[in-house]
């Protein structure tokens, strides 16, 4: 039941995220497409008017249809402006957008880690580097000064001397020896 209950979780998180983010409209955006709106509408009737003036046969009709006219060639002219200057205006992204924005980029990013770590690539780039001379534990860099002085005659270590550089450096391989000490004891 506890998983069933965290899958349906997860599920409802990943529809309310994709909803919050794809709902968000810019402002921008909105304020531009309602001045070419305006635009085309205004070119319309401006259109219906001038057809009105040019085929009335009454002056006082075809004096007010020109009037309108005059009013749409303003209109138009000003909505072109409006997308002018909006050129001069950014939009701003509310905190919460900014905040999901963020932890998506981290969720991608530690995602890429893992799939690094588990297909086995982590360790292929991690020994690109390693023969580079890049990036070597510190460890690893004391067993094989260890193992160096073991076998030149410059610096004689005695064997037991290089198992106490390793037991010291290496956690690891203290707990590895001790299992193993009681494996060959028995």
């Amino acid at each position: 039941m506890y998983p069933l209950y965290w899958n349906r979780i997860k599920v409802i998180f990943g529809i309310t995220t994709s909803i919050m983010m794809f709902s968000c409209e810019s402002p921008k955006l909105a304020i531009d497409d309602s001045a070419i709106y305006v635009a085309a509408e205004a070119g319309e009737s401006l259109a219906l008017a001038n057809n009105i003036a040019v085929n009335t046969k009454e002056p006082e009709t075809a004096s007010k249809a020109e009037t309108i006219a005059g009013h749409q060639e303003n209109i138009i002219e000003e909505a072109s402006d409006i997308r002018t200057q909006l050129h001069g205006v950014s939009d701003k992204t509310p905190w919460w957008a900014r905040m999901l924005q963020q932890i998506s980029v981290a969720v991608i990013i530690l995602g890429i880690i893992v799939l690094l770590w588990q297909t086995g690539i982590g360790l292929f780039i991690k020994k690109i580097f390693w023969a580079m001379g890049l990036f070597i534990p510190s460890r690893a860099m004391r067993s094989a000064e260890v193992d160096l002085k073991h076998t030149s005659e410059n610096h004689p270590l005695s064997f037991e001397e290089s198992v106490a550089v390793r037991r010291t450096s290496d956690p690891a391989y203290e707990y590895a020896r001790k299992k193993l000490k009681k494996e060959y004891t028995k």
